[in-house]
């Protein structure tokens, strides 16, 4: 320590000690004298101690008790302190998923309606959202395959009130797609390659149809949400022309589930049952998901 550090830091103790030690007299025993110069001492090296180090921090010095060390006012804490929770998969098991067997799946018939009564309305992506309150595009979408340009609006239907009488919203996501913005036929296999999801608030107007009867059909649970997953063996093109035999097979699943007040249903074509959970579990969960087979 530089002396004039000392002498510094020795200029915080109180005047009054000095004058006390300077003032003191003691005629009748010597030893008393000294031990008085002991106290006066003790009680001045006492508190220069105890100034010394709130002066070392002041003046971000090396303190003599820790000399590879600094320390200055309000440290930063530089040890690893993430508390950025991580974050946590999310699995869906297949033992616990069902498929039922599909017999058809056809479009209810459409109600017409008279155009002096009702008007078709265009809805654009905002207006989607802002009716359904979210995106309705899934968080997971499997690989290759690609949103249709229309996706996210919608064509609805009115009165002349402006109330809404149907309100479905068509999301498309195939592997290709024609310039008429239709999903293209795959190559060896003529059928589509993706998925398709319809979203309602009021009702869907396709049927799926199951071999079993209604009160058979079983579902699955996914996060509370009761889910109707189908399957069926599809026959495609081209056909023989003398025996009307397909040239092949694929699979096509169905998913009918209602969540957040919106009934949705997805239909896939020539993709894996886990892709298939993947996408409804993602709509249901928010983001992507394991499937544990």
């Amino acid at each position: 320590m530089t002396t004039k550090l000392f002498s510094e830091a020795m200029s915080e103790v109180g005047d009054k000690y000095y004058e006390e030690a300077a003032n003191y007299h003691c005629k009748k025993h010597g030893w008393i004298k000294w031990s008085a110069m002991a106290a006066c001492l003790t009680v001045v090296l006492f508190t220069a101690l105890s100034v010394l180090p709130n002066y070392f921090r002041q003046q971000g010095t090396t303190p003599p008790d820790n000399p590879n060390g600094v320390i200055v006012d309000n440290p930063i804490d530089t040890a690893d302190d993430d508390t950025t929770p991580a974050t946590s998969e999310i699995h869906v098991s297949m033992d616990n998923i069902s498929f039922n067997e599909v017999g058809a799946l056809r479009d209810a018939a459409r109600i017409w309606r008279n155009p002096e009564l009702y008007d078709h309305i265009q809805w654009d992506k905002n207006a989607v959202i802002e009716y359904y309150g979210k995106d309705l595009s899934p968080a997971y979408i499997p690989d290759g395959l690609t949103a249709a340009n229309g996706n996210g609006t919608a064509r609805v239907i009115v009165d002349k009130s402006s109330n809404i009488v149907e309100d479905t919203v068509r999301l498309n996501f195939y592997h290709d797609y024609y310039e008429d913005g239709s999903p293209k036929l795959t190559e060896g296999v003529t059928a589509r390659k993706g998925f398709s999801i319809t979203a309602s608030k009021i009702g869907i107007l396709s049927d799926c149809i199951y071999l079993l009867p209604e009160n058979e059909v079983k579902t699955s649970d996914i996060d509370g949400t009761a889910v109707t997953f189908g399957y069926r063996s599809m026959p495609c093109g081209p056909y023989n022309p003398d025996t009307h035999e397909p040239s092949g097979y694929y699979d096509m699943y169905v998913a009918e589930f209602e969540y957040d007040g919106i009934e949705y249903q997805i239909v896939a074509e020539q993709m894996e049952a886990e892709e298939v959970i993947k996408v409804v579990s993602s709509i249901i969960y928010g983001e992507e998901v394991f499937v544990d087979k």
